[in-house]
């Protein structure tokens, strides 16, 4: 869909893996919320054929066979543990993506409430817990980013004490 801000895409359900078949199975998402994640440039050309060119209920990303990823699936088709090893991040998981995208938005200088929404977490409070070490610079860089602040000279707010004579002294 576009939006005022550029290409999003609307999630409204999530496809989770059966653990008695492996097959992929429909519901809500976790929080029953509908949420709208802005596509990266680098797919937005992609978005836009697959929509154009999909019918109506087609996956946006789906499988050679057309169907839903699974883990399952998506580790054997994709080569998923080869592919780790020869990138020597062996033992990296699909899941591990979704804190790369998160920590690199955050490096980003993304804001929490963004990176909650793209993650779909149904509060900042939970993207925090999570992610709150990542934001730790951030104190520092909000205060780089204030202006510079000329201040003006002004008179002290408290005259300083007058010196004081003890009596008879100098006359």
């Amino acid at each position: 869909m576009q939006t005022p801000h550029g290409l999003g895409v609307r999630v409204h359900r999530a496809a989770t893996q059966s653990k008695r078949s492996s097959a992929a199975v429909f519901g809500p998402t976790k929080t029953h919320q509908t949420r709208t994640v802005p596509v990266p440039a680098a797919l937005d050309g992609y978005v836009r054929h697959r929509v154009a060119t999909t019918p109506p209920g087609g996956f946006l990303f789906p499988s050679p066979t057309g169907g839903v990823w699974t883990n399952t699936n998506f580790r054997a088709r994709s080569r998923w543990t080869e592919a780790t090893k020869t990138a020597g991040v062996e033992g990296t998981t699909i899941h591990d993506l979704r804190h790369t995208a998160a920590s690199l938005l955050i490096a980003a200088g993304a804001d929490v409430k963004a990176v909650q929404v793209i993650l779909g977490h149904s509060t900042a409070t939970m993207t925090m817990d999570v992610y709150g070490h990542l934001f730790s610079e951030a104190t520092w860089a909000a205060m780089d980013r204030l202006p510079t602040i000329p201040l003006q000279s002004a008179p002290p707010a408290i005259e300083p004490p007058r010196q004081i004579e003890p009596p008879g002294f100098g006359m």
